[in-house]
């Protein structure tokens, strides 16, 4: 049975008192998140129900999360089938059982906070004929897009090993040229955007980043750019054994 809602009269729960968060997970296992939601100041009735809703497109998952004055977050938070990256729903309800929605905060984005060692934050958009595409629009760490209109590409991105293979260091090579050739980072920059992407490559390639580039300094240039080739390299070593995903492959083909 679809439960209905009825929204009349509804008071409006500000965003700036909500915090979700997505763990990304490496294991195979779906995202879990967790939400602090702050509901003083709105005079809702202490029994009222209070539902967290995951959603994306037409698929929608519903959390019980207790109610109002005494709020329980359910011990499985996992967003499974949940294509990357949902926005949140907070609703309360009537504890009458009439439906009656006394509150609610729409289209709620996570924090883009990642488990560690995860390089960037994975989204789904329509990108027509591509596969995956880089996005540093904005500030913070760059997006993966990944085309939602594929099929199992949200399962790809998180456990598909030959897909992660293809892609992630190649992510990793974009960040890199980005932070290092672009925008040229360098090791004092303590305020700087790209200090996280930098110590999580020297946490597995030890070699000391060369000095950044003067103008016209071709040579300081290539250094960057062959250490920018061993840490990719260092990175799929350390992640990844191509030889045995590609005859995987080979053999299922």
């Amino acid at each position: 049975m679809k439960r209905r809602f009825n929204f009349t009269g509804r008071k409006r729960i500000a965003q700036e008192g909500i915090a979700i968060n997505i763990e990304q997970r490496d294991d195979g296992a779906p995202p879990s998140f967790t939400a602090e939601i702050d509901l003083s100041g709105l005079e809702l009735p202490l029994d009222a129900r209070v539902i967290v809703e995951a959603y994306s497109g037409r698929a929608i998952i519903r959390f019980p999360w207790g109610t109002v004055g005494a709020m329980r977050p359910p011990l499985d938070r996992q967003l499974v089938d949940m294509p990357v990256n949902p926005s949140f729903r907070i609703k309360v309800v009537a504890a009458d059982g009439s439906g009656v929605l006394l509150a609610m905060a729409n289209r709620v984005r996570p924090h883009r906070e990642e488990r560690s060692g995860s390089l960037v934050w994975v989204e789904g958009k329509d990108l027509g004929h591509e596969v995956w595409r880089l996005s540093f629009a904005g500030t913070g760490a760059p997006t993966l897009l990944v085309n939602e209109n594929i099929a199992g590409i949200s399962d790809a991105v998180r456990n598909d090993k030959a897909f992660r293979a293809l892609v992630m260091p190649e992510v990793l090579r974009a960040m890199l040229v980005r932070a290092l050739l672009v925008e040229g980072y360098g090791l004092d920059d303590d305020a700087g955007d790209w200090n996280e992407l930098i110590a999580f490559v020297q946490s597995f390639h030890a070699e000391t980043l060369p000095a950044r580039e003067r103008d016209d300094d071709e040579e300081a240039r290539k250094d960057r750019v062959r250490w920018i080739d061993r840490a990719v390299g260092a990175f799929t070593e350390r992640r990844f054994h191509a030889g045995d995903m590609y005859a995987g492959t080979l053999r299922r083909a």
